[in-house]
């Protein structure tokens, strides 16, 4: 009676296959590790599969993939969905048509027991089933991306906003403006939100999201102006100064500053250095800190080390060092 393999024997097999030249054998054999009932041996396989760039397995992974999200207890068969997920990667690597597996792994949420409660660990399938989703351009995209935008995990939510912007259209503008005005407190979700808006669709969505710097909610006017400020577009800066301006808000002096530096405008940083030069002295440490986005080019940080002098604070000083330090 033959021994049977540990899973450590098997994933060097896998990996001794990737290593050979591509063959019809070779490809039936990776394809047979497929049907391994360990879960990270089928991730490999699928990795390997993806890696070689042939459409030959797509079937096989395709049934693999029915096999898993159909299985009774799909965190027995694969936990922590790692499978499925390296599955669904190498679908979209190697340019699957069929929608299916996609569109049955956006909706697919796998509870599993961790210290202290449960987790869904098919947030990573979700995304990844969302990416491939918008780049078939499928009919049904939009609808299908729609409850991931209210997705429970916010990875998920980022990956949906990032599928809509790569979509485009009417469609995904009026879907992140609805996510936009339903509430989205996370961060780094709103600031993906009001960034999208920006790239898709700049003249429109500039009074938008410049609406949000006058929100109640410190979330919502940090993040509408780190967008308007990345986004560079010409009209943000007066947006942002006028913010600025009207602001009483202490908490928010950082991220209002930062963004007016990183509209990179020769207005902005002038203004910053008016800021610098005129405000108290935490204030102007905080214009010093965003205005060493500048400091790049030689010709500012000069400016900007000519007014720090003139300023005569000790603290200001030691600010500007601590971002331009003396060349040796």
């Amino acid at each position: 009676m033959s021994r049977r393999l540990t899973v450590e024997e098997k994933l060097a097999a896998v990996s001794a296959l990737e290593r050979e030249p591509d063959s019809a054998e070779n490809m039936t054999a990776l394809c047979g590790w497929l049907a391994d009932p360990q879960n990270v041996v089928i991730a490999r396989a699928a990795e390997v599969l993806g890696k070689r760039g042939q459409a030959v397995p797509i079937p096989a992974l395709l049934a693999t993939f029915a096999r898993l999200i159909e299985a009774p207890q799909p965190a027995a068969a694969d936990k922590t969905c790692r499978a499925k997920e390296a599955i669904a990667t190498a679908l979209d690597t190697l340019g699957n048509a069929d929608a299916t597996p996609y569109l049955r792994g956006l909706r697919h949420v796998q509870m599993e027991p961790v210290y202290g409660g449960r987790v869904d660990a098919a947030a990573g399938l979700r995304g990844v089933c969302a990416v491939a989703l918008a780049r078939l351009r499928h009919e049904d995209a939009h609808c299908a991306l729609a409850p991931l935008l209210f997705d429970a995990e916010a990875p998920v939510r980022v990956t949906a906003i990032r599928a809509l912007t790569f979509l485009g259209g009417q469609a995904s503008e009026a879907m992140l403006r609805m996510l936009a005005l339903a509430g989205e407190e996370h961060p780094g979700v709103i600031g993906d939100c009001f960034a999208a808006l920006l790239l898709l669709e700049p003249e429109r969505s500039l009074p938008f999201v410049g609406g949000f710097l006058h929100d109640a909610r410190h979330t919502f006017v940090e993040q509408a102006a780190l967008a308007l400020g990345q986004s560079h577009l010409e009209d943000a800066y007066p947006l942002l100064r006028a913010c600025w301006e009207a602001n009483t808000d202490f908490t928010l002096r950082k991220p209002l500053l930062l963004a007016l530096a990183l509209t990179r405008q020769e207005a902005a940083f002038t203004y910053l250095l008016d800021v610098m030069r005129e405000a108290d002295i935490t204030t102007a440490i905080l214009a010093c800190d965003a205005l060493a986005l500048f400091g790049v080019d030689r010709r500012y940080r000069d400016r900007i080390a000519s007014v720090v002098a003139a300023c005569h604070q000790p603290r200001l000083a030691d600010t500007f060092t601590t971002h331009f330090p003396p060349e040796p």
